[in-house]
């Protein structure tokens, strides 16, 4: 494939030696000032035969230098991928990361580029809102690193002529037709474009390579919305990178973009609460539209408190632990947001994720996989921990085994445990009709368990609602019925035996209303939050 590739000189008539394989295509002495590279390639279009089958790139001065691509390095790569329209050579991965679109990241650099070229877009009767348009890795260029066929140059250069009669400054003008090249990419689909990996590519500002997994993330976000279009993929792409925009941008803070957290992000009113149930501060910063609420010494003023929203239970603390978290997590709900749809429930170093975070499982429980709290920083836990669409997002299923068989919830509680405790939970749960009395050996031999039962994870309100009801009840008969004190990790009898009723409770439902295995699609990855390396799972009192 023949290919025709200059390099704009610099006005002196020098060629830096680093490009020498490169064509040298000189300024044009009385271009326009601010006008940048554009009358020089204009004319170039305008003064030459154009073959339609050949390649023409425009690069600057500086391109081996930002892309770390020379003239052997494109050939090879256009060698590789042939047959395309069009190839990119894009280098600047934070312009293409964080924002929507070039021309946002174009209103962060010069304001009111937004607003101009959407005016220029209205007045030549083109239908586009630059403000809707989500452009990933693939799309994202400016002229001077894309190599093309005429077939995508003469749409860009039939839009770049007509900027000429709009009322702006030069240099505004300048940075729309640059960006021109990603829009006709964004609007022309049949267009065969072969992107270079732009993560292949030297980092052209150091402050975002801390950041450098956080903003694949972010094109993995706007791809992900543009396969489906779940707002949700929007709202974790925002978070994450108003964070990264925050740390390395100092232009950021103070602009429009800035949008407050619950503007830019979850959660969706009425859509989902989340709460988080801690006794301890929190070990890592959760998203903002998780909600602690606190038991024990970790209570105090200003702060979602089991003494404020389910103060009867506090004196058990001790002996039911996390579980009574959910109790004021319901009572929360019903309160203030008695008609939302979705609940999610995490606990203060356990949750679940989307997809899989680490992929290191705890040596001691592998159903777990282990997140050292190091990590957090350069995690969009917001958007791992979203459900999307989905009605669940819940841990996959495990089981019990003693002396390597299968043991359903009684034979291994009572080699675990303490038997007597569940035999006790399960007649106050019959007598109070949670549990039926012909569904108790289905409970007691059930060998599917899903760890933390209705504790840890994302469910429809009305089912989770009416199980921490359910078991709330059935705890409260047993906290008042059988005053029994265990010791150590036993003291906490009651939470073992409920994690087991919800485990049942939320099977129940899934088989009756996805069937088995249809119900494995809500699966998500059990996640624990460990301090620095270590990959153990040690129950806490």
């Amino acid at each position: 494939m023949k290919k025709v590739i200059f390099q704009i000189g610099n006005g002196t008539g020098e060629m830096p030696a680093a490009d020498g394989g490169f064509d040298r295509l000189e300024r044009v002495a009385d271009a326009p000032a601010g006008w940048g590279d554009y009358p020089t390639i204009r004319a170039y279009f305008l003064g030459n035969e154009i073959d339609e089958e050949t390649l023409y790139g425009f690069f600057p001065s500086g391109f081996t230098k930002q892309t770390g691509l020379g003239a052997a390095e494109i050939a090879a790569f256009i060698s590789a991928n042939p047959g395309r329209d069009g190839y990119t050579f894009f280098p600047f991965i934070q312009d293409a990361a964080c924002f929507l679109n070039v021309f946002e990241q174009g209103e962060l650099q010069a304001p009111g580029l937004l607003a101009t070229a959407q005016a220029f877009l209205d007045s030549i009767g083109l239908p586009v809102v630059l403000a809707d348009v989500v452009t990933d890795f693939s799309e994202t260029v400016h002229s001077g690193y894309m190599v093309a066929k005429p077939v995508f140059w003469r749409t860009w250069f039939d839009l770049a002529e007509q900027i000429f009669g709009l009322d702006a400054k030069p240099a505004m003008k300048q940075a729309i037709v640059d960006r021109l090249a990603s829009l006709v990419l964004a609007l022309d689909g049949a267009l065969a474009i072969a992107p270079f990996d732009i993560t292949a590519m030297p980092c052209s500002d150091s402050a975002y390579l801390r950041y450098w997994d956080g903003m694949e993330r972010l094109n993995a976000e706007k791809q992900s919305f543009r396969l489906d279009g779940s707002r949700d993929h929007l709202n974790a792409f925002f978070r994450l990178r108003n964070k990264i925009l925050l740390a390395c941008e100092p232009r950021f803070e103070a602009s429009a973009m800035n949008k407050p957290v619950s503007e830019a992000s979850m959660p969706v009113s009425g859509d989902l609460v989340y709460g988080c149930i801690t006794h301890v501060p929190l070990p890592v910063a959760f998203p903002d539209f998780v909600l602690p609420f606190y038991l024990g010494d970790s209570q105090g003023p200003e702060r979602l408190n089991l003494r404020d929203w389910a103060p009867e239970w506090e004196p058990y603390h001790p002996i039911v632990a996390g579980q009574l978290g959910n109790f004021a997590l319901k009572n929360y709900i019903l309160k203030h947001h008695p008609d939302v749809k979705r609940i999610g429930v995490c606990l203060y170093r356990k949750f679940i994720s989307r997809e899989r975070i680490s992929g290191v499982p705890a040596e001691d429980n592998w159903m777990m996989d282990v997140v050292s709290d190091s990590d957090f920083e350069k995690q969009d836990l917001a958007g791992m921990m979203a459900p999307g669409e989905q009605d669940f997002l819940i841990g996959q299923t495990c089981g019990f085994t003693l002396n390597g068989e299968s043991a359903g919830y009684l034979l291994h509680y009572s080699h675990a445990h303490h038997a007597e405790d569940l035999l006790r939970f399960t007649a106050e749960a019959v007598e109070l009709g949670v549990l039926q009395a012909s569904e108790v050996d289905a409970f007691f031999n059930e060998k599917v368990f899903l760890m933390g039962g209705i504790e840890i994870g994302v469910f429809p309100a009305a089912f989770w609602l009416a199980a921490v009801a359910a078991i709330e009840s059935t705890i409260w008969a047993c906290v008042q019925r059988y005053p029994v004190q265990r010791e150590g990790y036993q003291t906490r009898a009651w939470a073992f035996c409920a994690e087991r009723l919800g485990s049942y409770l939320l099977l129940k439902y899934l088989r009756q209303q996805y069937g088995d295995p249809g119900y494995e699609k809500f699966f998500g990855q059990l996640n624990l939050i460990t301090k620095g390396d270590a990959t153990l799972y040690v129950p806490s009192n």
